[in-house]
């Protein structure tokens, strides 16, 4: 599905995601002043959306950091004006509605948590040996992060009910 604002072609730029943004979850990101908080719901943001089926034209490669997946890539390009205006997704296979329901209402603490549970899912060893149980999931999260056991739980349950993972 194509995007629902901003970015109805095929390939669209970081500044046609975040017009999106700002359509769909009333996210703003200030492209001179950017603040911390704005740059961690960005980097999850788009972490999160590259899940459900946005395709970046160039390697994102995320690591986890203190707040979560975090891409230097992406902090490169949010970073050098230049770049804001350079296609980089290609959006054929987003699923726009989904992305939507899942995380329009959605503060920095549960996208930081949310997109930890999908990196701990996605991008452990574990997880090319065997399929992760919940526990094993919310054990590796706690491990990473000082989250709240219930918090990590209650995110978990809504990433499954969105069939996230």
């Amino acid at each position: 599905m194509a995007f629902v604002c901003g970015c109805m072609k095929s390939n669209c730029t970081l500044h046609d995601f975040m017009a999106f943004l700002k359509f769909s979850c009333g996210f703003s990101f200030d492209i001179n002043r950017h603040t911390f908080g704005e740059r961690i719901k960005l980097q999850k943001y788009v972490f999160m959306a590259t899940k459900m089926g946005l395709s970046p034209s160039l390697p994102l490669d995320y690591s986890m950091y203190i707040r979560g997946p975090y891409s230097s890539t992406l902090a490169d390009i949010y970073f050098n004006s230049v770049e804001w205006e350079k296609p980089i997704f290609d959006t054929k296979e987003f699923d726009a509605t989904k992305f939507v329901s899942t995380l329009e209402d959605k503060d920095a603490y549960w996208l930081e948590v949310a997109s930890t549970i999908v990196y701990v899912i996605y991008h452990s060893l574990a997880h090319y040996e065997r399929d992760l149980g919940k526990e094993d999931v919310m054990a590796r999260v706690r491990q990473l992060k000082d989250y709240d056991k219930q918090d990590i739980e209650m995110i978990y349950d809504s990433l499954k009910m969105y069939d996230l993972i």
